[in-house]
């Protein structure tokens, strides 16, 4: 049996491109899944595997469900904080990466209730 080599980190770039235009024709709800489950900030380790961020439930179509749903599969992602931490995470559909406040401010924000409404495995 012949055994599959791992998608290339373009291959997986040019995937993620693919999903995010059909998320973004549709303006699909923003969920995620990530390989790396833990918060990205050192030390936390808070768990965030599976995500849908449910963010219709905010009651903001205009102010927060379409700007988010736009960015997020425009691939801009957007900004949240952990909530165990505190710290800034830049979510996108491929990855979670710690931010500081000035990277945060140039973002797109979730609320700061995001993790109340979330659906978070």
């Amino acid at each position: 049996m012949q055994k599959s080599n791992p998608p290339t980190a373009a291959e997986l770039e040019g995937l993620d491109r693919f999903y995010r235009e059909g998320g973004l024709r549709t303006m699909a709800s923003a969920h995620v899944h990530y390989d790396d489950p833990h918060c990205p900030h050192p030390g936390c380790g808070h768990t965030m595997e599976w995500i849908d961020f449910k963010l219709g439930l905010h009651g903001d179509p205009e102010g927060i469900y379409k700007p988010l749903v736009r960015s997020w599969w425009q691939g801009t992602g957007f900004a949240g904080r952990c909530p165990r931490c505190g710290g800034w995470i830049r979510f996108t559909t491929l990855r979670k990466d710690a931010i500081d406040d000035l990277e945060a401010a140039g973002l797109p924000r979730l609320p700061d209730d995001w993790h109340s409404v979330a659906q978070i495995a």
